[in-house]
């Protein structure tokens, strides 16, 4: 099989020193987020020239460490900790349990579990550095047993020790019957279902196990005594309270020490163990002091400038001092610690490393005034505090630079502080235990004109988002709590704000529930979710999911925007406009609606004025002390309201979303004054849209003003890993879905908070499918604080219903909500968002979900249709070269390994990529790289998506497929990377969601034409071919067609001919130009089409022009073969001078074949400010593609 790349070389309508305008503020790089200097808030390092150590806060790397808290990170963190880390070591009979493992019986998950095979068994947890409480034990589980053989009875023994020498019975549970209670469940006698087979009865577990002697023990061991035992499944452990185990204690996480230790080395032949610092520039040392723990009976210290070649420049002293102090005389950048013996710990550990020199990097010193507030100036606008923040450790004095907004781990990484968590298995070089904490944040801003500004002004100091928790202080002064991850603070701070210097202190509460990591390995991701799904709302999949990686912190910290704000003491909020139409016809009736909130304690007369495009109106309104009241003009008052030619909102394919300028001024009437005070203001953009549903509960329809409307689009899980999204990142996003021909996105578990997200949606009409924070309930229990749940359930539907996008809320993922919390949300949409319809499961009833996940054969797609909305389909999605390269280092490309499962891609589970290699080993062959590899999954990825929506348009209900957005470099479950490359798959999706679409039915056999949008059609023409692997042609015909508006139509049955390997190209055209074009490729033997690997390399011509348009270069692609062989699956790749990828980029189309003879033009734009200011060029390649093409 052959993939040669293609550069093309020719010239542009412009030279680099074109591009290169001194006034464009080009954004910070490819997978740098966010992406726009102006958005971007992390402060800027350079060199400093103080002696000093300048290892503290920079990134350190370890060749291993014993868990997931005690790693590389802590030994650069400033802090020496005395005494012994807390650590676990959980057994059984069979062994030492590995990560992974060790904590699925004490992680609050009551669906992980460990499994405790025969009749004598036991489980054992070994604490150093801490101790547990045992007062009392509950046990969840089952047991499989042998009815035969179990009839004398069963023993549950709780041993403990604090030395792990000297045991004694703390507890017992026995019986002469069986424990638990029966089920009718029979199970197999191997719980993992591959060996034995033979079924068992099943018993349930939840039983109180009694304590006698309750006191904190460093060892606990359960035995299991039960004669004809096959297994006992353990679920959960520990204490029980308001019906929850709290088991957070028994985890190291929680009992932080700062200290790095590696992997124990016992028995291994090789003991070397390596530290690596990376001081971020080439630096000049003289000293390293290192802390110990553990110290190695020899080692030395290494320097290197590039992290690969490495000079000794000190051995390490001998003896047994815990403190070593080492001249040396070094320059570089990266400082390795290599160990080679250990002492009789048979591990290496370290507290804390310094290196002292001149030249390390620093956070640069910012204008004392930058942070400067003009209070004449608030009543205008708001002023954000983005700038000059610190924070720290709970706990710990010292403070570092922080990035608000942000999450903590963002800070950190953005001083240096750790490696970036996206790349390869850095993740893990970060402490669990050290972001399992409450950190403090403080700025310090003055304001200036405080006592010119009117008397009666009022100042706020708002928050956009926190997670998860947060206490405010202004001043010294407590201004009040905010509690969830979703919900606004905002707080009169008229009385504390001063002239001069203002001290802004919050602290920041860390998840109660935060969970062990998720281990993902090459065969599986681990367990989605956890206990973290008890702190709802909040960012849930942070504690990782088989899309996203178990993120250090869990997203804790100011996530969103903080601002000061004023007004006169009558605040509006939080707009909406409910429309219905008169249909046929579509003239408007309009309900504006504003909350309108007195902060004062005293009665007002206001006059609100409101405004949407050309239509105002106006009336008076009272307003109680304190009352935050909701304001509705009715058309039956105000006839401009009614029955008004307005331009709609439509989602796209079905019309333009407009958007009107909306808003609203309030004047203050007092009584005392001939005229009105002008007091606050709104604006916001609106659209003009009615919605509609029809059996929700059976088969949901949608209707958009009056049209029924298909979902076609994918489900976003987050928008980014550490939350580091802005206007650009959701702009790019979101207009990619537009660019697919995609018209919904649905918020998973309602992880995007960002207003920039609804904002772009309804700037390229993508309708919203908005859930709440409720996963599946196998991915996490039920959130423990409804009232909390709820009251950020309420401010958010009031936070974005101005948005048009907004289509549908859904109470839970693939479950409905306890009806505590199902029905106050219906009542709430219906309430707050009138119009919106709510739906409690987003899987059953009146929608379907459920996958599948992993990739299927076309044919599969379309024998397996669905009659409703399909929330959840879904199948791998392999990235190009070019991102796995950003993503993996160079020795984990190839071949797939544990690095490929970090980031998801696993053999097994939903994704099942096994399936993925079986099918692309059928179609070429065995791959021998990975740029073969991943060049060859395109082919996958083009024609997996497109069967699927392809196959949706049979019913035309929807789908969503599981996943459009990553949120990290992944390998599963995308339409572009993290990168913003499109993949193959994102021009397979454009291609099957055409409003106005051909296509082939590989089960039926038949051509189709599929009309979603397009009102009634009439002269249309449909044209099929079959041409053999070389581009002959077979066969021939064109036929005339008909078709209705929201009508699928068989139009023409094909032959098929009996060749390995042929093509079936379909054109629908009008009459005056094609409409939509079609391309297959087909075998005798479906997906096995080896015999393209026969195929003569070709050459092909190709041409390019660009011009600036706007803020943007477009450029025109011309591509022809002039060859007697097809040119398959071309491939253009915008690049720069410079060799490196422009991202990102829009396409008309790619990865595209053409036949002898044909030519093909497509269209390519990027933003300028992505460009670099380098000369762009278009490098093809494709799949037998030779050599330059012909300019």
């Amino acid at each position: 099989m052959k993939y040669k790349a293609l550069f093309l070389l020719g010239l542009s309508l412009f030279t680099s020193a074109n591009i290169m305008a001194k006034d464009i503020n080009y954004t910070k790089g490819i997978g740098v987020y966010p992406g726009d200097p102006a958005e971007n808030k992390a402060p800027v390092l350079e060199k400093d020239f103080v002696y000093r150590n300048v290892a503290l806060n920079r990134a350190a790397y370890a060749s291993s460490s014993f868990d997931y808290n005690l790693t590389a990170q802590l030994v650069t963190d400033g802090i020496i900790s005395s005494g012994e880390p807390a650590t676990i070591t959980v057994s059984t009979d069979k062994g030492v349990l590995d990560l992974r493992d060790q904590a699925k019986t004490f992680d609050g998950n009551v669906h992980s579990s460990n499994v405790l095979m025969g009749d004598h068994s036991f489980i054992q947890y070994d604490w150093t550095g801490m101790k547990v409480d045992v007062t009392s034990l509950h046990i969840l589980g089952e047991v499989a047993f042998d009815p035969q053989i179990s009839k004398s009875g069963y023993q549950i023994q709780v041993m403990a020790s604090n030395d792990g020498n000297h045991w004694r019975e703390i507890g017992k549970l026995e019986g002469t019957d069986l424990p638990g209670e029966a089920t009718q469940q029979m199970v197999s006698s191997d719980p993992n279902k591959q060996e034995a087979v033979e079924k068992l009865p099943l018993r349930e577990l939840n039983m109180e196990l009694p304590i006698d002697s309750a006191g904190e023990f460093r060892h606990l061991r359960l035995n299991f005594l039960m004669p004809g035992c096959a297994y006992w499944r353990i679920y959960e452990i520990g204490s029980m309270q308001n019906g929850h185990f709290v088991n957070e204690s028994w985890m190291p996480s929680y009992h932080f020490n700062s200290v790095w230790i590696s992997k124990k080395l016992t028995g291994l032949t090789d003991q070397a163990q390596w530290l690596k610092v990376d001081l971020g520039t080439e630096v000049n040392f003289d000293k390293v002091r290192l802390y110990w723990l553990h110290r190695p009976l020899s080692g030395r210290i290494e320097v290197s400038k590039d992290g690969r070649n490495w000079t000794n420049v000190a051995d390490l002293h001998q003896g047994n001092s815990l403190t070593d102090s080492l001249s040396c005389n070094g320059y570089g950048r990266y400082v390795r610690l290599l160990m080679e013996k250990p002492d009789e710990s048979q591990c290496y550990g370290l507290k804390e490393i310094q290196i002292m020199g001149k030249g390390g990097l620093s956070v640069a010193e910012k204008s004392p005034m930058s942070l400067t507030v003009n209070a004449l100036r608030l009543n205008q606008s708001d002023f954000q505090l983005d700038r000059d923040w610190i924070l720290r450790r709970d706990k710990n004095s010292q403070w570092v630079h922080a990035t608000v907004p942000g999450t903590v781990l963002t800070s950190y990484m953005n001083i240096g502080a750790v490696p970036d968590d996206r790349y390869d298995n850095n993740m893990r070089q970060i402490s669990e235990s050290f972001f399992n904490s409450d950190f403090w944040y403080r700025n310090t801003f003055k304001i200036a004109n405080l006592k010119q500004s009117t008397g009666d002004t009022r100042y706020y100091l708002n928050f956009d988002g926190i997670n998860w928790k947060a206490v405010v202080f202004l001043n010294g002064n407590h201004l009040g709590n905010i509690d969830g991850a979703f919900i606004r603070g905002r707080f009169d701070v008229t009385k504390y704000l001063k002239n001069g210097e203002n001290k802004l202190e919050v602290k920041v509460i860390h998840n109660a529930h935060f969970g062990p990591v998720k281990v993902k390995n090459e065969e599986s991701t681990d367990l989605n979710g956890g206990i973290l799904g008890a702190d709802n709302p909040t960012f849930h999949a942070s504690i990782g999911w088989d899309w996203i990686t178990s993120t250090p912190g869990r997203d804790v910290g100011i996530w969103n925007d903080v601002y000061l704000s004023a007004d006169k003491g009558i605040h509006l909020h939080d707009p909406v406009i409910t429309t219905t139409l008169d249909h046929p016809d579509t003239l408007a009736t309009m309900t504006p609606r504003v909350l309108v909130k007195n902060e004062l304690n005293t009665s007002r007369t206001i006059m609100l004025k409101g405004w949407i495009g050309p239509v105002s109106f106006e009336k008076k309104v009272d307003i109680l002390p304190l009352e935050d009241k909701e304001v509705s003009f009715s058309p039956d008052e105000f006839s401009q309201l009614k029955n008004r030619r307005m331009h709609l909102w439509w989602p796209n394919g079905y019309g333009e979303p407009y958007l009107y300028r909306a808003g609203y001024v309030i004047s203050v009437i007092d009584g005392k004054r001939p005229d009105p005070i002008r007091n606050d203001s709104l604006t916001y953009q609106g659209g003009i849209r009615e919605v509609a549903y029809k059996n929700m509960n059976t088969v949901l329809t949608m209707y958009v003003n009056g049209k029924r409307f298909v979902p076609l689009g994918g489900n976003w899980g987050f928008s980014e890993i550490n939350l580091n999204y802005r206007g650009r990142e959701y702009d790019t996003a979101v207009r990619y879905h537009k660019e697919m021909n995609y018209n919904m996105i649905r918020d998973w578990v309602g992880q995007i908070g960002d207003d920039e997200f609804y904002q772009a949606c309804d700037k390229y009409g993508i309708m919203v499918w908005q859930d709440f924070w409720l996963a599946n309930p196998w991915d996490g229990p039920d959130p423990y604080n409804d009232q909390m749940f709820l009251a950020n359930a309420k401010d958010y539907i009031l936070k974005i219903r101005n948005h048009p996008s907004i289509g549908l809320y859904v109470g839970r993922n693939e479950g409905d909500p306890p009806a505590s919390l199902n029905e106050p949300l219906q009542e709430d949409v219906k309430a707050l968002h009138p119009q919106l319809g709510y739906i409690p499961n987003s899987a059953d009833h009146g929608v379907w979900g459920h996958g599948p996940y992993g990739v299927k054969p076309a044919s599969f797609y379309f024998s397996h249709l669905n009659d409703k909305l399909h929330s959840e389909k879904g199948m791998p999605n392999v990235m190009n070269y070019e991102s796995l390269c950003r993503t993996l280092k160079p020795d984990h490309l190839w071949p797939q390994n544990i690095a490929w499962g970090q980031h998801d891609y696993t053999l097994r589970g939903a994704q099942n990529g096994q399936s993925f290699n079986e099918i692309l080993l059928k179609h070429f062959g065995p791959a021998k790289s990975a740029k073969q590899f991943t060049e060859q999954a395109q082919w996958l990825n083009y024609d997996g998506h497109r069967a699927m929506y392809e196959s949706a348009e049979e019913n035309r209900m929807g789908l969503l497929i599981w996943m459009s957005h990553p949120c990290w470099p992944t390998m599963v479950w995308q339409t572009y990377d993290y990168f913003f490359e499109p993949t193959a798959a994102y021009f397979g999706i454009k291609k099957a969601c055409e409003s106005l679409h051909v296509q082939f039915n590989p089960v039926k056999k038949v051509v189709e034409v599929v009309n979603l949008s397009k009102g009634n059609q009439n002269h249309l023409i449909v044209k099929a071919q079959i041409l053999n692997m070389y581009g002959k042609q077979l066969f021939e015909k064109s036929i005339p067609v008909t078709i209705m508006e929201d009508e699928t139509k068989e139009v023409l049955p094909l032959d098929l001919p009996d060749e390995d390997v042929y093509y079936i190209r379909l054109t629908l055209s009008d009459q005056k130009r094609p409409i939509s074009e079609n391309f297959y490729v087909e075998g005798k033997v479906e997906d096995d089409w080896k015999a393209l690997n026969t195929l003569p390399a070709v050459r092909i011509k190709s041409n390019e022009k660009f011009r600036k348009v706007g803020d943007e270069y477009q450029g025109i692609v011309t591509v022809s073969n002039p060859n007697s062989t097809p040119a398959m699956m071309i491939r253009l790749n915008l690049v720069g001078a410079d060799g490196v990828q422009i991202l990102p980029v829009i396409y008309s189309d790619n990865y595209f074949h053409l036949m002898p003879g044909e030519r093909k033009t497509v269209h390519v734009s990027y933003r300028i400010a992505d460009g670099r200011g380098t000369t762009p060029y278009v490098r093809i390649s494709g799949f037998n593609l030779l050599g330059n093409t012909v300019r």
